[in-house]
């Protein structure tokens, strides 16, 4: 498909101000301006949750959110006498709104780039923003898809178009990566090369300190999904109906695998094996023969409706969420759906697969997701049967 004829297809003009249209045109995607993100504490398995004008920390045991505590461990009250939660938005201005996960910068400091207000530090003691107006990015910068830290440089894809490094002293810009379309695609960093997918159909591999391009890739079609890295090779899906095999060797495409239409999210790789969906509902599960790739189950329309998170995969059952409200398990030996769970919303945002360890509360496998409606915002279910365990609202 030409440049040109994407954004055709898509129903948009040159200028993207929302992210809305575009989902709806091009996956029958939502009628809201964002999608929630699911990320984890470092260091625990507290659940940070960004979505809308907000980012909350929810216990993973009960989905309810953390309270806040004081230098001695003691709940913190608010002037009412009720007790305060992990909750965080901003105060100054219009709300800001987050699609992305925060980056933990130290011990006790989140980062956060919002859509559309630029970068907010955050206090993880308090929960607060240390500077409540934030950094401006620009008057006309938005941004969808997770930043990327490495050492003292911020790596920020634009939605609209275009991609910068800035420094994490005043988060001032660096270099900037001109593309013609938004980059919705977190940057992968490998080996001191920074690459990154953009819309504009080219896949760049960068020089992280200078910007300088040491090679691209007209890949025939928009992708909106981070690579995938795997000993020496890139795997990434992209709107030209197909994922493809890239060697960092040769710069080069070595393998393509056909689907039955775009592929919007970053595959999964477990033993071996990839398994990722397409707008169309259909499950993919293949594995790499060098130059070619081959199906270890036939293609399957699971949903009924586009698969854009990455399926998470268990030792059983490979676990996919839709935009058609449900979330299926299927066989990992068989593909046949074992369980199907309807949700209250469409489920376009990352999943987590939560597990037990020595410093964590949760005794078993647990799968968490993130919805679009306010009465199901985070749901959790067992990983193993899909019994449902506690919903998270507002």
């Amino acid at each position: 498909m030409k440049k040109s004829n994407f954004w055709k297809r898509c129903g948009l003009f040159a200028a993207l101000i929302f992210i809305a249209p575009l989902l709806a045109a091009c996956i029958g995607g939502p009628t809201t301006t964002t999608w929630g993100s699911l990320s984890l504490l470092p260091g625990t398995d507290n659940i940070l949750f960004a979505f809308g004008d907000k980012i909350v920390m929810l216990d993973p045991t009960d989905g309810q959110p953390v309270p806040l505590l004081d230098e001695d461990g003691d709940i913190r009250i608010d002037d009412s006498g009720n007790q305060r939660t992990w909750q965080v938005s901003t105060t100054s201005g219009a709300p800001a709104q987050f699609f992305t996960a925060p980056i933990q910068i130290s011990d006790e400091t989140l980062l956060a780039v919002s859509w559309d207000r630029g970068i907010f530090e955050i206090d993880i003691p308090t929960a607060r923003l240390n500077d409540p107006s934030g950094v401006s990015l620009g008057a006309e910068v938005q941004v969808v898809a997770n930043s990327l830290l490495d050492n003292d440089l911020l790596f920020v894809p634009y939605s609209g178009n275009n991609m910068s490094a800035r420094s994490m002293d005043g988060f001032d810009p660096v270099w900037t990566l001109d593309t013609n379309q938004g980059v919705w695609s977190q940057p992968l960093l490998v080996d001191e090369t920074l690459y990154i997918a953009s819309l504009d159909h080219n896949l760049y591999a960068l020089d992280p300190d200078t910007g300088d391009i040491q090679w691209q890739i007209d890949m025939g079609g928009a992708m909106t999904s981070a690579p995938l890295y795997q000993d020496g090779y890139l795997y990434i899906g992209t709107f030209n109906r197909n994922l493809q095999k890239i060697s960092l060797e040769s710069a080069s495409v070595v393998a393509s695998y056909t689907t039955n239409n775009w592929v919007w999210g970053t595959p999964a790789l477990v033993d071996g094996v990839l398994y990722f969906g397409d707008v169309s509902g259909y499950l993919y599960v293949i594995t790499d023969d060098g130059d070619s790739f081959s199906d270890v189950l036939p293609p399957r329309q699971v949903a009924t409706n586009s698969i854009v998170a990455t399926p998470l995969v268990t030792e059983s059952s490979i676990i996919v969420g839709s935009r058609d409200k449900n979330l299926y398990w299927l066989d990992r030996e068989t593909g046949e759906t074992t369980a199907t769970r309807q949700m209250n919303g469409e489920v376009l945002g990352n999943m987590l697969l939560l597990q037990p360890g020595e410093n964590s509360d949760v005794n078993d496998d647990i799968v968490v997701v993130s919805t679009l409606t306010t009465s199901e915002l985070v749901v959790a279910f067992t990983a193993e049967n899909g019994e449902r365990l506690w919903v998270y609202s507002r």
